[in-house]
């Protein structure tokens, strides 16, 4: 569903709601979430933040790395898992 583009935006909230919420989340599923501008790509920003433990240059929200190929390429360089 959240890979879906002919999806209206308010599914791909909730869609990202449940996946960022979800104890055993895929990174595939986070980072599609991460693809869609607004509510969806933060939470998935924080919720890569919560899994990944990567280190941030401060605690404010602006500090967040919502750009995909900067989170891919942290999971594929240092977490060797996408």
């Amino acid at each position: 569903m959240i890979r879906d583009p002919s999806l209206p935006w308010m599914k791909h909230v909730e869609a990202a709601s449940v996946i960022t919420a979800t104890k055993d989340v895929s990174y595939d599923d986070v980072l599609a979430c991460l693809r869609i501008r607004g509510l969806p790509s933060e939470w998935a920003a924080c919720r890569l933040y919560v899994l990944t433990r990567r280190p941030r240059k401060d605690t404010c929200f602006e500090s967040f790395s919502m750009n995909f190929d900067d989170r891919q390429s942290y999971l594929r360089d240092e977490l060797h898992v996408v």
